[in-house]
């Protein structure tokens, strides 16, 4: 067993110390190549079950991390569907409360447009009542002094024919 650990660490050691060699720029098929040539330099001289069974101890754990975090986002993906469905029922609420504001806001509007007509419509009525005064007030003044001129203009002629 000493030995095989001592083995595998020449091997180890042999395998990290291949990069530093002066190397050519490896094509795909001779990095795939070099690839399964120190991956098989790494398990030479080990019990292949006890590689399996490290490699399965190995995976094990790094499934039960994804899982682990699996777990962690599909809680987080749930909290966040949670607030996403509180936000878009306070915006909803936000915005049926803005239409009603919308909706007070031009009845007010109207309300006031209406007012505002009818207070013109009296003021020109009393301006036209108004003029209607002073124009007939005008008008029967001057009927009155046409009436005075005429008596004057008789009274004068009866003066001087009858004396």
């Amino acid at each position: 067993m000493e030995e095989q650990k001592n083995i595998s660490a020449i091997d180890v050691e042999n395998t990290l110390a291949a990069p530093e060699e002066p190397a050519k720029k490896p094509g795909l098929v001779r990095g795939a190549r070099d690839f399964i040539e120190n991956t098989l330099s790494t398990l030479k001289g080990k019990d292949m079950n006890q590689a399996v069974e490290e490699f399965t101890g190995e995976m094990t754990l790094v499934i039960e991390g994804l899982s682990e975090d699996m777990d962690t986002l599909r809680h987080d993906v749930e909290q966040t569907a949670a607030q996403l469905t509180i936000f878009e029922n306070d915006l909803t609420r936000l915005n049926d409360d803005r239409g009603q504001d919308m909706a007070a806001l031009r009845r007010d509007i109207e309300g006031l447009v209406k007012r505002m007509n009818a207070l013109e419509k009296a003021l020109k009525d009393k301006r036209a009542l108004k003029k209607n005064t002073v124009t007939g007030a005008l008008r029967q003044a001057t009927w009155l002094v046409g009436i005075f001129s005429t008596a004057w203009v008789i009274v004068t002629l009866l003066k001087l024919i009858g004396g």
